[in-house]
């Protein structure tokens, strides 16, 4: 009787424990197959490496417009959407003709033109236009340099500079933002990793090589597509804070000073 009591006893702890046992199985199952892969995790995660700016010296530069008075102080805080390293605001780009991020506080009407200059160092202009554009409300919007304008070189540095004409009454004045580009050569390596890569993956690669341009303009591009995207939310989050620029990455984006978008 002893020897039943006993045997039934083993059953029932056996029991139990292969119970427990295939409970947490199951657990650590699912949590393997919620878990991000980790060659997703590393193909997307970005790091901006900020290179040295080409020339050093008095800071040269303003990535934000400042304080003003009137009816421009509500442009005051027209920025760039380039980093600063140590009073330079400059960025890098393998393009020949690159495209600019630029937060716009307020919006503009026929009375509060912009103008956009890009100069090379011997201050010729390379680009420049002044382009009225009402209805174009507050927010992230894109200037390219048009097919029509001289091609940046590769090695050179060049100027450029974002006005906002905000007082009618003193045409002379403006709020404004300015800074440095440089078009640096893409190495095989690179270019043959880019054309491998997905749009996301040579966001990557650009910040991965310190080139700003490239990458903010490619990752915007894409987040502006689909903004309820959770993965290109929080790599144009990543992105900004690592510019300083991470109170801008609510900003909405406003269509502005192109045919189309």
């Amino acid at each position: 009787m002893l020897r039943l009591r006993k045997s039934a006893f083993t059953r029932q702890v056996a029991g139990a424990l292969t119970t427990i046992a295939l409970g947490l199985l199951m657990t650590a199952s699912s949590a393997w197959a919620q878990a991000p892969d980790q060659k997703t995790i590393q193909s997307t995660q970005i790091i901006f490496n900020d290179p040295t700016p080409p020339q050093q010296g008095s800071p040269s530069g303003r990535q934000r417009g400042g304080a003003s008075r009137g009816p421009c102080r509500q442009f005051e805080a027209l920025t760039a959407l380039v980093p600063t390293h140590k009073g330079f605001v400059w960025g890098q780009t393998v393009s020949d003709r690159p495209t600019f991020w630029f937060y716009l506080p307020n919006a503009l009407t026929e009375k509060t033109p912009i103008e956009f200059v890009v100069q090379d160092a011997a201050d010729n202009y390379i680009y420049n236009t002044r382009i009225t554009a009402p209805d174009t409300k507050p927010g992230l919007i894109r200037l390219p340099i048009p097919a029509t304008a001289k091609a940046l070189e590769v090695g050179k540095a060049y100027t450029w500079t974002l006005s906002v004409y905000c007082d009618p009454a003193k045409p002379s004045s403006s709020v404004f933002v300015s800074g440095m580009v440089q078009r640096v050569a893409s190495d095989a390596t690179l270019h043959n990793r880019l054309k491998a890569a997905t749009p996301l993956e040579q966001v990557r690669l650009y910040a991965e090589k310190g080139i700003w341009y490239n990458a903010v303009d490619t990752l915007a591009e894409l987040y502006r597509m689909k903004p309820s995207d959770h993965q290109l939310t929080s790599t144009w989050i990543t992105l900004l804070k690592q510019a300083k620029l991470g109170n801008l990455t609510t900003a909405p984006f406003s269509p502005c000073c192109t045919p189309k978008w």
